[in-house]
């Protein structure tokens, strides 16, 4: 009988066989009658139940007292939570719970600790194999030598005349949880001014955020704060970003397919991280890019409490700033710094900061209380209070010129029509003071 088993790893094909890409070979025979116990891996506590339920047929203490009576150890003597293997001694817990929960005394856990310390025991004594998963190597025939990737399985055999083993361990993949992620963009502060005034020369800045959570397929952008003049920036405006997600990876999973013509679709997993990035607009060129920050949903500083409190310290990772995650807090809000780097050194520069308030919700809260994007219904936020500065010129030329004479050149207006004023009095005063002179003369 052939005791090597193969397992093959196929491509599949809509049309046509199927490709073989690679397979690997494992000796069951060498594995059985190895002294080292590889029919099935030892797990590292005894259960009763759950996920990591004891699968081997062989309980811990028929293993332990096979073990010694094939090696002619003296053994094992059970007594007063420890247990004797040729004059050593261990111990362990000495209780369970058994399926209701209750908790009762075994001998188990000794005998397990036993095993795992089975190559202390002299002269008969080797290490016994522990659950584990392996990582093989894939090779095609026709490619000897060649690597074409790595499978990770594990073997368990169980003899045919122990009682059968419990149930198959559940291998299929973890389901992603779906999610939804709403960020809302309040302020900005202290934003770099790249751009000069068109009528008066002073630094400005068109300002607007965007930001996106799985890649460039998903960027939002708030509205424009046009002609900021200080680095602030309102806004009012709220992001949504639905996403599925793997708890135990801490990893998003996007599928999608690659092409329009592919029949299945290609999962991906990235990292938690939501991107944002401060621009200032430009109507006739490429906008300029002013900033960014990301944040690692499941690690990342706390908010500041304002704009004064926000500065790149927040962004070190030398433990010395507190961080959080949202899959536990769930809502926070707070000031993040912007930055880029500095163009005389590789060194990051403080360009800005963002008022945000990230809000997670499950997928089924979410569709009980939706919101809008933007300031959408519904849920809709206010409109933004911003200063009278903050238009178009040349869409507004009325808003412009009164900008640019109120504004601007507000004194020198009033100063110009003093000295009209005085001009038009001093006019009329040297114009009717002959007529006033004779009628006085002509009266007296």
């Amino acid at each position: 009988m052939n005791s090597v088993l193969t397992a093959q790893i196929y491509d599949w094909d809509l049309v046509g066989s199927d490709d073989l890409i690679g397979e690997t070979k494992i000796d069951l025979e060498n594995r059985y009658y190895s002294r080292h116990r590889a029919t099935c891996g030892l797990a590292k506590t005894y259960e009763l139940q759950g996920y990591n339920a004891w699968r081997d047929p062989m309980k811990p203490t028929q293993i332990l007292a096979k073990l010694c009576k094939d090696g002619k150890v003296d053994g094992p003597h059970y007594g007063g939570g420890k247990v004797k293997i040729d004059n050593r001694m261990f111990t362990a817990p000495t209780e369970v719970d058994d399926d209701l929960g209750n908790r009762k005394t075994t001998d188990e856990h000794l005998a397990l600790t036993v095993l795992h310390h089975w190559h202390e025991i002299p002269k008969v004594g080797c290490r016994l194999v522990t659950e584990h998963v392996e990582t093989r190597p894939l090779y095609h025939p026709e490619k000897p030598g060649i690597e074409q990737g790595k499978l990770e399985m594990w073997v368990d055999m169980f003899p045919m005349d122990m009682p059968p083993p419990g149930p198959p361990v559940e291998v299929s993949p973890r389901k992603p949880k779906s999610y939804e992620l709403r960020c809302i963009i309040w302020n900005t502060d202290e934003v770099v001014m790249e751009d000069d005034d068109f009528f008066t020369g002073e630094k400005m800045s068109d300002i607007y955020v965007k930001g996106w959570l799985k890649g460039p397929e998903d960027v939002q952008s708030t509205d424009i704060h046009y002609r900021s003049l200080t680095g602030e920036g309102n806004f009012n405006w709220r992001f949504i970003y639905p996403f599925d997600y793997l708890v135990a990876e801490e990893k998003i999973v996007i599928s999608r397919k690659e092409t329009l013509f592919s029949w299945d679709e290609t999962e991906t997993k990235i990292p938690a991280r939501l991107d944002m990035q401060v621009w200032d607009a430009d109507h006739f060129s490429a906008d300029d890019f002013l900033g960014s920050l990301t944040l690692d949903l499941n690690h990342f500083p706390r908010g500041a409490k304002s704009a004064k409190l926000c500065t790149l310290d927040m962004l070190k990772t030398d433990g010395s700033v507190p961080h959080m995650s949202l899959f536990k807090h769930k809502r926070v809000k707070g000031w993040w710094p912007f930055t880029a780097k500095s163009e005389n050194s590789d060194e990051h520069e403080l360009t800005g900061k963002v008022e945000a308030e990230l809000h997670l919700l499950a997928l089924d809260e979410a569709e009980k209380h939706p919101a809008g994007l933007g300031r959408s219904e519904p849920d809709p936020l206010e409109k933004p209070n911003r200063p009278d500065t903050s238009f178009i010129w040349f869409l507004n030329p009325l808003k412009s010129f009164r900008y640019l004479l109120c504004t601007r050149y507000k004194w020198l207006v009033i100063k110009l029509l003093i000295v009209l004023l005085l001009a038009a009095i001093l006019v009329l005063f040297f114009y009717a003071m002959p007529g006033y002179t004779v009628k006085k003369i002509f009266a007296a």
